[in-house]
This record gives C-alpha cells, structure tokens and sequence, in this order.
C-alpha cells in the first residue's frame, strides 16, 4: 500500500498543528480546567478531544463527513450536551469555595465524554477535515497506510498541543497560591468556561 508522500504529509502536519494550538472552545475548556483544578484534572478532557478527532478524522476519511451531516439534528443534540456541561462546570467554579474547588475530586469521566462530545459536536471540525483531506490525499488512493499516518498524527499532536495548554494554566495557577488571587482564578475559569460552552451552542 502507497503511502502519502512526505511533501503532502509536511503539508498536513503544518495546517494541521496551527489549526489545533488555535485557541477555540476546546483549548478554553482544557484550560479552564487547569487553572481551576491543576494539571492532571484537566488531562481527561485532552483525552476527550484526541478522541474526538480521531472520532471525525475517521468519519471523514470514510467518507461519512456527509452522512454526519445529515444527521444534523443528532449533532445538534451531542454539542448541546456538551455545551451545557461546560456553562454548569463554569458555575461550579464560579460559586465553589476556593478550598472546595481546589480539594474537590474531579469527576475525570465526565471531563471526557463533554470534551468528546464538543469535539464530535462541531461542525467546524467536520468542514475541517472534509476541507484539508482533499488538499493532500488524492482520495482515489486513500488506503490504510495514509489513514494510520494521519491518525497517527491527530493522535499524537492533539494530545500534546492540549496537554502544554494545560501545564501553562496550571503553572500559573501554582505561582497565585493567596485566597484573593485564587479566589479570582475561579471566577477567571468559571468564565472561560461559560463563554467556551455558550460559543459552542451558538456555533
């Protein structure tokens, strides 16, 4: 089986790393999370976005980006799920005690399915794939070997990209360790969070 040129795949891994280290509602949500819980409550929620693009790489390149569409109102329903989680999380962390939000176990299940559900969810990220894909595979030759290659690369790019958005939130939290400055960190994240949850809806 051919695999994809290296000059088309450089091609990728350029608009594919800018596109994912722009900031949008699952970067905001990943470090949401991070200044208001730490590093490692945040990392359910980068799993949740790997996922979730492997989830539409996979429907894109089996050529299902239009079946998906199709079933808008399934999406639909999958992004406002994950929105609200969101604006409730950013409540949470609005209204909490800073002992409480900072002690408080955090439900790292949950974390996942609404980042998977936002990233599944978003029609950008369809339009995303459905757009790139033609650019740099000839899909009259897309086979196994380029689809391992490009998961491969979703795989191990988007986790990291998050994670380091992540480790830069949680730093900083750790360095503002007074109630006052702890105290608007929370509120800081809770409207990180809403606003990611409310443009994910209204997207």
């Amino acid at each position: 089986m051919n695999m994809l040129p290296l000059h088309s795949y450089l091609v990728f891994l350029g608009v594919y790393i800018v596109a994912a280290a722009t900031p949008g509602p699952a970067v905001m949500a990943i470090t949401a999370r991070a200044l208001g819980s730490g590093f490692r409550a945040a990392l359910p929620m980068v799993l949740g976005t790997a996922v979730g693009d492997m989830a539409v790489l996979t429907l894109s390149v089996c050529g299902l980006a239009v079946v998906a569409q199709a079933m808008g109102h399934l999406f639909v329903a999958v992004k406002i799920a994950g929105a609200l989680y969101l604006i409730y999380l950013g409540y949470k962390y609005w209204t909490a005690p800073v002992t409480e939000l900072l002690d408080k176990p955090v439900d790292a299940r949950r974390g996942f399915l609404a980042q998977f559900a936002l990233t599944i969810g978003n029609p950008k990220a369809i339009a995303f794939w459905v757009a790139l894909l033609p650019a740099v595979v000839d899909l009259r030759q897309l086979n196994l070997a380029v689809y391992l290659q490009l998961a491969l690369a979703c795989f191990t790019l988007t986790p990291l990209i998050m994670a380091a958005y992540a480790a830069l939130a949680s730093r900083v939290r750790g360095f503002l360790t007074g109630i006052k400055a702890r105290r608007r960190i929370n509120k800081g994240a809770g409207v990180i969070m809403v606003g990611a949850g409310v443009g994910v809806a209204v997207s």
